[in-house]
């Protein structure tokens, strides 16, 4: 067996809250936390305000590309930058731009200057940001857990994200409904001093993985020969690429779904975007389980699967009470996919190459996220939202026959039973 394979998957043993008995990994997860319910405050804003200055499939769903394109452009150089830095200070350094733009696009809001144009350019600079802050997030995560704690600290992480998922988006629809469109980036603002206050007194200089002074563009061409010499590597690049396509419905035409089809405003928009969160903290709960039993591969596929069908079953539904459950299983098949593709990803690369390795994942699962997302607005556009959302769904199951030979890493020891 190898030594991915057996990182890849954690113990029985191991409690899915263990790392967090560690001081320094719960002042970052908590600052994490905090981040990432200031980017769901800022991606419910952007959103809810397009849809109400340019609701068509097409403008909607940029917002998520402009979003989503930065770490397609950036995520690699990023990931060099994070090898040979001082991660902390790059971090504090993002926050504090991500404080700034909140404030200028909350204030552009108030004054009544905001625009199509503008709301995609604030989108597109909000994931510039997150492209260089997330692989060095990921990347010191190893630096500060035993290395056999790494997949439920991997995992504490994704909590993270859809605890963020749930209450950013609720929060975000409270704002908007009771203090106006521009009330969310002011509180995003907020958020974004917190982290740089707990980043400056709890997160040690982590330092980088080598000390050198090699150049960037060398560092970049290094991670790219090892990643294209990997073939583990490469299961995971295409696995998240073509999963990420297909189900970018989930975020991108959400907001439409919410008021068209629903009827509903900023409020519905947020509990929509929750239910998705609430699904997701109770598959990162349980993944320890499913490790122990099945093999990353399957547990991949399996939420796949379950996947494309509840793509079906969104499409055909116009009532928000069954929305909310379809949309708690969504988020829980989503996260299946994704916290085990990631999992795997980290496991696989060694220290040297992490940053870089993990900034690539990012490029091709965000970029096949922008890419999607916009494909998907212009098929709405032509045979309308749940079309789309259908359409997508065969694609999903499509793509999974077409890449069986591409098994995720950590297989080897369920080999027979697979």
């Amino acid at each position: 067996m190898s030594e991915s394979a057996s990182i890849a998957e954690p113990r029985p043993s191991i409690s899915a809250w263990s790392p967090l008995a560690l001081p320094v990994f719960r002042a970052v997860w908590l600052a994490s936390l905090t981040s990432n319910i200031g980017i769901w405050l800022g991606n419910v804003g952007t959103a809810w305000l397009m849809t109400e200055l340019r609701p068509t499939p097409v403008m909607v769903t940029l917002v998520q590309t402009a979003a989503s394109l930065p770490v397609f452009l950036f995520a690699l150089p990023a990931g060099a930058i994070g090898d040979v830095v001082d991660r902390r200070q790059l971090l504090v350094m993002l926050q504090i731009v991500s404080m700034v733009i909140s404030v200028l696009l909350g204030l552009s809001t108030v004054f009544g200057l905001t625009t199509p144009m503008v709301i995609l350019a604030a989108s597109f600079l909000f994931g510039t940001a997150l492209a260089f802050g997330m692989p060095v997030f990921q990347a010191i995560v190893p630096d500060l857990v035993p290395r056999h704690e790494l997949a439920p600290a991997v995992s504490l992480n994704s909590i993270g994200i859809n605890v963020a998922r749930v209450i950013g988006p609720a929060l975000g629809g409270v704002l908007i409904l009771n203090w106006g469109a521009g009330s969310p980036f002011f509180v995003n603002a907020l958020f974004y001093l917190i982290v740089i206050v707990v980043l400056l007194r709890w997160l040690p200089v982590v330092g980088r993985q080598q000390q050198t002074t090699e150049w960037i563009f060398a560092a970049v061409a290094a991670g790219l020969r090892y990643v294209a010499g990997d073939a583990e590597v490469r299961a995971t690049l295409i696995r998240s690429a073509g999963y990420a396509f297909c189900a970018s419905n989930y975020f991108a035409l959400l907001p439409l779904i919410a008021r068209n089809r629903l009827l509903g405003g900023p409020e519905t928009y947020g509990l929509l975007l929750g239910c998705l969160g609430v699904g997701g903290i109770a598959t990162v709960i349980i993944l320890p389980r499913l490790r122990a039993r099945y093999t990353p591969d399957r547990i991949a596929r399996m939420g796949s699967i379950a996947s494309a069908m509840l793509l079906v079953a969104v499409a055909g539904s116009t009532s928000r009470w069954l929305m909310v459950p379809l949309l708690i299983i969504s988020g829980a098949a989503w996260v299946a996919v994704v916290a085990t593709i990631n999992v795997a990803a980290q496991a696989t690369l060694p220290g040297w190459v992490r940053a870089r390795g993990l900034s690539i994942f990012m490029i091709v699962f965000n970029g096949s996220m922008a890419l999607g997302s916009f494909a998907w607005g212009l098929v709405a556009d032509r045979i309308g939202i749940p079309g789309a959302i259908a359409a997508s769904a065969v694609a999903l199951v499509a793509f999974d026959v077409a890449t069986i030979r591409w098994r995720l890493p950590g297989d080897d020891r369920h080999a027979v039973a697979s």
